[in-house]
């Protein structure tokens, strides 16, 4: 019955994460139709958004009085926030930009190697030797696809700037996702929407201290008109952030969170691939013709992965609930 359970719970959380990478993949797309803006224009965009739609629903529970987080919840929003939010998303915006979307997608790529590896290091889920196939058939697979981008140019300064900004990015969520998942299972009193929202509060402060950072030091640079003068450019923006902060941030937060309550962090870290393999979709799918063969095979080997992944730890849970008493 244990063993049952377990394997619901287990395949209830890869459902939650492939909502999430579902819909992360987006954040790899929607910048390429916000020109005009730059970088931190769209990473500040983005999380205004999710940060409004998180006071209202954080004003809406105190009216109802339902949920009071308590001082030490508000920090660890602030700084997970911080790292998972600003930081994260606007080296990812960097490094699409300055290098090349298959630059960018490679170094991220390797999150699930970095994130099972250190998620099992932190908290001891299965051996090390159990991850070494599917984290080594990832690379595979996220160099095949990625290969044929490579040659791409950029020049070698925005080149560096933006491998270094993905590395950066690269850090920021390997971090985030292991932090989260063992701040949720150590809080199960903070439930899952409860935690989005409140990390989206969290993030609207750090936007309103960005932007009031720009404003003081930066005046002459910035171009406020833009913002009041209808164009097509702002209408994209403007968009484009919805799409990013309601739906990617806090939703994908939301199934991100429950995912992380069903699964082992270092299972988890691995599905983060599918964020990559969405990605790829959405891509060829605006294109509107069917990816090269060999993007294909490299698909193909991720998702090898991630099968022999899930199976590794399922087998191990079924061992473990037959030599525990029933």
């Amino acid at each position: 019955m244990l063993g049952k359970l377990e394997e619901e719970s287990m395949l209830l959380g890869v459902v939650y994460a492939l909502g999430a990478c579902f819909i992360w993949g987006l954040i790899f797309v929607v910048p390429q139709f916000m020109s005009g803006f730059s970088s931190i224009e769209i990473a500040l965009g983005r999380y205004f958004f999710y940060g409004m739609l998180s006071l209202l629903l954080f004003c809406k529970s105190k009216f109802r009085k339902s949920y009071h987080p308590p001082f030490s919840i508000w920090v660890k929003a602030l700084y997970f926030s911080l790292i998972s939010a600003i930081i994260y998303y606007t080296a990812v915006v960097l490094s699409v930009r300055y290098s090349t979307p298959a630059i960018c997608a490679i170094v991220l790529g390797i999150s699930p190697i970095t994130i099972a590896f250190y998620g099992n290091w932190k908290q001891k889920e299965t051996t090390f030797r159990s991850l070494i196939i599917p984290s080594l058939l990832i690379l595979v697979g996220l160099v095949v696809i990625n290969v044929p981008h490579l040659i791409n140019n950029a020049a070698p300064s925005s080149y560096f700037l933006g491998l270094t900004a993905g590395f950066v990015a690269l850090l920021a969520w390997s971090w985030y996702v292991v932090a989260n998942s063992r701040f949720l299972k150590h809080h199960p009193e903070v439930r899952s929407s409860e935690w989005a929202t409140l990390m989206g509060v969290a993030t609207l402060f750090w936007v309103v201290v960005f932007a009031a950072f720009l404003a003081l030091f930066f005046k002459d640079q910035l171009h406020i008109e833009k913002y009041f003068t209808p164009s097509p450019e702002l209408t994209n923006f403007l968009m484009g952030n919805a799409i990013l902060g309601l739906l990617c941030a806090w939703v994908g937060g939301f199934l991100w969170n429950k995912a992380s309550l069903h699964l082992p962090v270092s299972l988890a870290g691995q599905l983060t691939i599918f964020e990559t393999i969405f990605a790829v979709i959405f891509f060829y799918a605006i294109a509107k013709h069917m990816p090269p063969l060999l993007e294909s095979i490299g698909v193909g080997i991720l998702l090898i992965a991630i099968l022999y992944g899930i199976r590794q730890f399922a087998r191990r849970k079924s061992y473990n609930s037959q030599l525990t008493p029933h």
